[in-house]
């Protein structure tokens, strides 16, 4: 039972990316705490209890980018967001999509699971958890957390892009 916990709470994260623009104001909060609580445990029983699996670190990736783009996609259409900085909210998320997109056009399967997660990219998704609780919790987005969230996200994702080809990720790490 141990074994699947951090996978379950992988696809609760999954799960809730799809229902957090259907949900009623009342349970976004609600929403975003159990999927920033599914963020950090999913990973710590990972590495408590060793129980690393390729399909976390494949599905745990694909969670966050969809949690993060549900919530994002729900801000920008009832706030004041402009699409410039909702592109730029999203930049670090981006830039591993299209990473994760051309890596798998390649069929270059064995480098997924030599991307690590970065500290900037744990900084990026800080800024982002906190910009979204202000934006649930409190019915706001204050201009400096917005512009540190933006600034966080865009140093992210210069920070995979980087190292996106300082690894070759495109062509060295070929399946047989």
């Amino acid at each position: 039972m141990l074994k699947h916990l951090p996978n379950s709470l992988t696809l609760l994260r999954l799960i809730l990316a799809f229902v957090f623009p259907f949900a009623s104001e009342q349970y976004r909060l609600v929403i975003v705490m159990v999927a920033l609580a599914t963020e950090y445990l999913d990973g710590a029983f990972s590495r408590w209890f060793n129980l690393h699996t390729p399909l976390g670190a494949l599905l745990d990736p694909v969670a966050d980018k969809c949690f993060v783009l549900s919530v994002a996609v729900v801000m920008f259409l009832e706030t004041d967001i402009s699409w410039w900085q909702f592109l730029l909210f999203g930049a670090r998320d981006i830039a591993v999509f299209c990473g994760a997109l051309f890596v798998a056009w390649e069929k270059n399967w064995r480098a997924f699971f030599y991307v690590v997660p970065r500290i900037l990219g744990k900084v990026a998704t800080v800024f982002q958890f906190m910009l979204f609780l202000s934006f649930v919790g409190l019915n706001m987005i204050p201009q400096w957390l917005l512009v540190s969230a933006i600034l966080v996200s865009v140093l992210s994702a210069v920070d995979y892009t980087y190292l996106f080809f300082k690894n070759n990720f495109y062509r060295e790490v070929k399946d047989a």
